[in-house]
């Protein structure tokens, strides 16, 4: 299907699925990878349909053992098919997709037109929620580098930002630092750091410079259990995303906040 030895095709939508779904050997997963490094565009693909994939079964995994309404039965026991039926079925699946996208709040536009009608800030906080979803539930490689190489993580971060970056130390709240990663955000690069505590909860701070004339005020947004904080520190924007009460989050954040300023002055 592909080759490291010839000039790669840009990859189909199959490819892709096919490379979340782990279906591709490692000469083609090696070959996939070194594309998406260097076409953003088709990296932020393959983030959104990771992202649409775990929300599918957020939503639908606790109901896979559900009994089927006998009025859905009959359907498909009526020994002469009616001729409606296939469009009852792509009724049914237009209604699946709009209960899907009602019932996220995610929203077509999010990778449909960028959100481009949303605030700068809404966009970006949107963009940490995502990766939170993404990172933070990946059980096999949820960050890049380890805090195990913190200097290296931080240095190669920093580099990539333009800007000193710092790891925050939450240890006064139970939480220790797994690790960082490089993140796309609207082709500039963003860092994710992840943080987890004794239970295994996680939070990820989500950090990128360029958002001008950011608000330094503490801010908000909820969305199916997640709460994320953002606020702008001089010339980097942060937003701090968990599964946790709004308090408690907000107490990390403040956290931050307080050693972020501390290390600036």
């Amino acid at each position: 299907m592909m080759s490291t030895e010839t000039p790669m095709e840009r990859p189909t939508d199959s490819e892709l699925h096919a490379y979340l779904d782990g279906e591709l050997d490692q000469a083609d997963v090696t070959a996939l990878e070194g594309w998406l490094a260097g076409h953003p565009e088709d990296a932020a693909k393959v983030h959104a349909f990771k992202l649409q994939k775990i929300q599918m079964h957020q939503l639908y995994d606790a109901h896979l053992d559900a009994a089927v309404p006998d009025s859905v039965t009959e359907l498909f026991k009526d020994p002469e098919p009616r001729q409606w039926l296939p469009g009852w079925r792509q009724i049914a699946a237009g209604i699946a997709l709009l209960i899907i996208g009602g019932a996220t709040g995610w929203g077509v536009t999010q990778y449909g037109d960028g959100g481009a009608n949303q605030a700068p800030e809404n966009q970006f906080v949107r963009r940490a929620l995502d990766a939170h979803v993404v990172y933070a539930h990946d059980t096999n490689q949820p960050v890049e580098l380890r805090s195990t190489e913190q200097k290296r993580l931080i240095n190669w971060l920093s580099d990539r930002l333009g800007h000193k970056l710092m790891t925050p130390d939450l240890a006064g709240k139970g939480f220790h630092l797994i690790g960082g990663r490089l993140v796309n955000d609207q082709n500039m690069p963003a860092a994710l750091f992840m943080y987890e505590d004794k239970v295994g909860k996680r939070v990820t701070l989500y950090v990128r410079a360029g958002m001008v004339g950011g608000n330094t005020k503490f801010r908000f947004i909820a969305e199916h259990g997640m709460v994320a904080f953002y606020w702008t520190n001089g010339p980097l924007t942060y937003a701090l995303t968990g599964e946790m009460p709004r308090n408690a989050l907000l107490m990390l954040a403040q956290m931050i906040h307080d050693d972020i300023s501390a290390a600036s002055s």
